[in-house]
């Protein structure tokens, strides 16, 4: 699930300039080069939409969708489990000659405190991410970007018009251009949210979105 959303971090950043960056767009002005750099940006743009569907809302059985994972997680069981294995207390460095007794004294004293601290985070990263997923399936965001993934995979980004089949663009699902990016910036931390939860890992996102960066600004430059 990680590695999809930095996949999609990189995503958005090589769709930016195609948007925004007049040094970019403005080269093909008046050309029909013009006609590609549109395709370009349709297929990024809705890709995007696409992606970001699967991965919040996915119900196929073996998707690592947000919908899906929040599901698994109302069984008692396997929540229980995954916080035994969570909240193991960490290992005890000892630097001298200490006897038995206070290691024993010390290391159960470690194990408690670990263990409350941990519980609290645990429950605090389940609480959040079932939070905040209630509250973006209640946005307008959310239906917009459902209903368009609807269509998209039904018509395959094609629609009929006056002057034939045309491809389908943002206006007529009453999507906006910077809307992707708003719709990731609220999955963003749901995911982050469920890693911890899961797996205890954490992810330096912000260096991956500056080497995001760094790649669509020299490709584009290029």
């Amino acid at each position: 699930m990680i590695r999809r959303l930095i996949a999609t971090d990189l995503k958005i950043e090589m769709l930016r300039p195609l948007l925004s960056d007049s040094d970019v767009t403005d080269k093909w002005n008046d050309s029909y080069g013009a006609h590609g750099l549109e395709l370009l940006r349709m297929t990024l743009y809705f890709d995007l939409i696409r992606e970001m569907s699967a991965i919040s809302l996915d119900r196929s059985s073996k998707a690592p969708s947000i919908s899906n994972i929040l599901d698994l997680l109302q069984s008692t069981e396997l929540l229980d489990e995954l916080q035994k294995d969570y909240c193991k207390p960490s290992p005890i460095s000892w630097v001298g000659d200490i006897d038995e007794d206070s290691k024993k004294f010390w290391e159960e004293k470690h194990e408690e405190r670990d263990r409350k601290e941990s519980e609290e985070r645990f429950k605090s990263h389940h609480k959040k991410s079932k939070k905040l997923f209630k509250e973006l399936k209640n946005s307008d965001i959310f239906t917009k970007i459902k209903r368009s993934r609807n269509k998209l995979i039904a018509h395959y980004e094609m629609c009929n018009s006056d002057d034939g089949a045309r491809m389908f663009e943002p206006a007529d699902f009453d999507l906006k251009w910077g809307d992707p990016e708003e719709y990731y910036n609220k999955i963003k931390p749901i995911i982050v949210e469920l890693v911890l939860l899961t797996s205890n890992e954490g992810y330096s996102l912000d260096t991956n979105n500056s080497q995001h960066k760094t790649i669509s600004g020299e490709f584009w430059q290029a």
